[in-house]
């Protein structure tokens, strides 16, 4: 298994009385494209602004590369885009370079590898005439600078078009690829995130539901068989005699996730054995369903307390 290379502990934020975020324990391992999903409003772009250092948590512990106290030389070997924010009268090239004096960066020729990478090589206009897209090129170009361990990505592909989602996904797939720099990308668009990332964390609320493999995932999300019938546990009982297990799924239903090849044979031994047969279909879970899911499982919580 890859190491570590950030990692928080119980990570809390509070506005006032309003908690933002609540006990976030994430790891993220090295070589990782590492998918945060959750609607907006659930936390995502403070817990990034936490990890970077722009807002302070009021409980927890943040830990970047084994170094859990001195934090603002760990965090040098991040880079990030949270709402794109560069000098409105400069042009792309000059933004860049700024943010590169900034930095200590003097790569030759840095600045123009990465604007020709988000498709601004050639753009001479001031970042005050951009489209939210081009600004959200010219974000991730200033979060590769300098070649980075980490890149945190907020919301990425919001504003862009359907050319442009499928660049920037190429783009953090090559560098990732590549170089080995490991992501953290949030996301609202699972289906979105699901072409690029290896790993997902999912958050609402504040607080951070799951985290899964891509995998795992789609282990979680294949094709399954759905029975209903008026006795789970006898039907249970008839399935496995002819090989069969499954899995109680709710009042009268069963699931199956293999034999999906035996509809004829299930229905026909539970028909035989005395029992009310009222279903039998195929289904598939979406990714967005599963999502759907483990949010509807958090607020039902939140609406019993």
């Amino acid at each position: 298994m890859a190491k570590s290379v950030m990692q928080t502990h119980k990570l809390s934020k509070k506005y006032g009385e309003l908690l933002v975020l609540d006990g976030v324990s994430l790891t993220l391992r090295q070589g990782d494209v590492y998918g945060l999903v959750g609607r907006n409003g659930a936390g995502k772009t403070t817990f990034f602004k936490c990890v970077m250092g722009l807002a302070r948590p009021t409980a927890g512990t943040i830990e970047i590369g084994g170094e859990k106290n001195s934090l603002h030389a760990a965090r040098r070997k991040i880079g990030f885009m949270i709402s794109p924010s560069f000098f409105p009268y400069l042009n792309p090239k000059e933004n860049l370079e700024y943010l590169c004096r900034l930095k200590g960066i003097r790569t030759r020729g840095e600045v123009g590898r990465l604007l020709d990478l988000v498709g601004l090589g050639s753009v001479k206009k001031p970042f005050k005439a951009f489209s939210l897209g081009m600004k959200q090129r010219l974000g991730l170009a200033g979060a590769l600078l300098g070649s980075p361990e980490i890149v945190v990505l907020d919301e990425p592909v919001n504003g862009l078009d359907p050319q442009g989602i499928i660049d920037m996904r190429a783009i953090i797939k090559n560098a990732n690829t590549q170089t080995g720099t490991t992501f953290i990308v949030s996301s609202h668009i699972l289906s979105e995130l699901d072409l690029v990332a290896t790993q997902f964390g999912f958050i609402e609320q504040g607080v951070l539901l799951e985290e899964i493999s891509h995998a795992d995932l789609h282990e979680n999300t294949k094709e399954t068989l759905a029975v209903e019938v008026n006795d789970t546990q006898k039907a249970q009982g008839v399935l496995r005699q002819i090989g069969i297990e499954c899995r109680a799924s709710g009042s009268g239903r069963l699931t199956l996730q293999s034999h999906l090849d035996r509809p004829n044979e299930i229905a026909r031994s539970l028909i035989n054995s005395g029992l009310e047969l009222y279903g039998l279909h195929r289904q598939e879970i979406t990714l967005e369903e599963y999502f759907l899911r483990l949010i509807g499982g958090r607020n039902a919580q939140h609406d019993q307390r």
